[in-house]
């Protein structure tokens, strides 16, 4: 019976979160829009995009989206360093691609922002899902449904790696069992 496991990036790959978390906050600050780092630690899993317009809505404040999410990216380059693996997951990865398993990563977050990181580690999927392939973020089930689509398996044959709850009820939706990986 053939497998196939769908990993998270941020949080289970590579501890992304405070990078992110401090890019928004500096964007999102000229702006006018405050944020609050606990909230936005649950907010893990949306796409990058629903989570500034969270805090816009939430501060009644109207921007564009769109320009924000660029500013971001670009800041963010400058924080690759900040980003560390999370080396007992990478390895799992690794033994999973060695073992002829198919491998995904389905991610909230832009391919811009995960493609260079998953490069230094040598992370190299058979598929990736990012924000820019699906309209709607987790807790919704598209990325995974979508990793499954591009690995040509059933949901039901995929295994999720999530650390967010928001992303076990996205693989939930999905029809797949999930591992809920804990990073404390």
């Amino acid at each position: 019976m053939k497998y196939a496991y769908i990993f998270d990036f941020d949080g289970v790959l590579v501890n992304t979160m405070e990078a992110h978390y401090t890019c928004y906050k500096k964007i999102l600050s000229e702006v006018g829009v405050p944020i609050n780092k606990k909230e936005f630690y649950r907010l893990a899993g949306k796409t990058g995009k629903e989570m500034a317009l969270h805090f816009c809505n939430k501060a009644k404040k109207e921007v564009d989206i769109e320009e924000i999410y660029n500013k971001k990216g670009l800041l963010y380059k400058k924080y690759f360093d900040y980003i560390k693996p999370i080396n007992s997951n990478i390895q799992l990865f690794k033994k999973l691609k060695q073992s002829g398993i198919p491998v995904a990563i389905a991610s909230g977050s832009s391919r811009p922002s995960i493609t260079p990181v998953a490069k230094k580690y040598g992370l190299i999927p058979d598929a990736i899902v990012t924000s820019e392939d699906v309209k709607r973020g987790k807790p919704n089930p598209d990325l995974f449904l979508k990793a499954a689509e591009l690995l040509s398996i059933s949901p039901k044959k995929c295994i999720v790696i999530e650390d967010s709850e928001t992303g076990v009820l996205a693989a939930s939706a999905a029809g797949m069992k999930a591992f809920h990986f804990f990073n404390k």
